[in-house]
């Protein structure tokens, strides 16, 4: 059923994590963003709109620049901006093995929340998508703060497809889903495979799973319940598989669904 529902989509924004995006070391993790945009190529070649939230600058920055001390919010800023260069060339680079074109937007919460900035930033993403390029957006770290960001890229990728009313959100973690307790010996016994609506359970499910450090669950739970208002379904799954969203059509690929009515 679900490979219906995904097969059916016309708009699909897909978000991928900096812990996905970049190694131990502070670069690009180039297995995983290789498997990533080879999959979105397929989408596109199936003829669906695909737009990508993208983090990473601030730790492919902190590489580059060879930063290990704990950053100020001024620092990080500035490390962003240097990071966020090395971030769209590796998109620019991986994409360009298919003769496919990338397109950068930087956004701030006030361009959501303001009705003629968002009407501006959609104009801007159908006018990429009619120019046939790929638009990759990051929240712009170079000037938001603590006080007003987004705060995680998996609230601004919901707010994105909500904004242009897309069918589905997949977020690629690094983990296979919800679980309802945290995996023991790599088993998914416990792994949510469908959720209809979110419940406190649902939420208090997230909750352990992010105080164990396993994929920022919390914030994935709050994106699914701002798009399934909006009748956009969510997938969250592991990134780090050969076909982390083409494989999603197979039943034995491991992932949460949130089922928007």
């Amino acid at each position: 059923m679900q490979k219906n529902r995904l097969l059916n989509s016309k708009k699909i924004v897909i978000k991928i994590g900096s812990s996905l995006l970049t190694n131990t070391r502070g670069g690009v993790n180039k297995a995983v963003l290789k498997n990533v945009v080879k999959d979105i190529v397929w989408l596109l070649n199936t003829k669906k709109e695909v737009i990508i939230v993208s983090s990473g600058a601030i730790s492919l920055g902190r590489g580059k620049l060879n930063l290990r001390h704990d950053l100020t919010l001024n620092e990080s800023q500035a490390v962003a901006a240097r990071g966020q260069i090395e971030l769209m060339t590796a998109w620019k680079n991986e994409f360009k093995k298919y003769k496919k074109q990338v397109a950068q937007v930087l956004l701030s919460p006030s361009d959501i929340k303001n009705k003629k900035s968002s009407n501006h930033a959609i104009a801007t993403l159908d006018n990429i998508l009619g120019f046939n390029c790929v638009p990759i957006i990051n929240e712009n770290d170079t000037t938001s703060t603590d006080e007003i960001k987004f705060g995680d890229n998996d609230i601004l990728a919901a707010q994105i497809a909500t904004l242009i009313k897309a069918d589905h959100l997949i977020l690629l973690s690094n983990v296979d889903g919800l679980y309802k307790k945290p995996p023991k010996n790599n088993k998914n016994d416990d792994l949510v495979i469908e959720v209809k609506s979110i419940t406190q359970k649902i939420k208090d499910m997230a909750g352990t799973a992010s105080k164990l450090g396993k994929g920022g669950m919390i914030s994935k739970i709050k994106a699914a319940e701002i798009c399934m208002r909006s009748k956009c379904s969510v997938i969250i799954t592991s990134g780090l598989k050969d076909n982390p969203i083409k494989s999603l059509g197979d039943k034995k690929t491991k992932s949460t669904k949130f089922i928007a009515k």
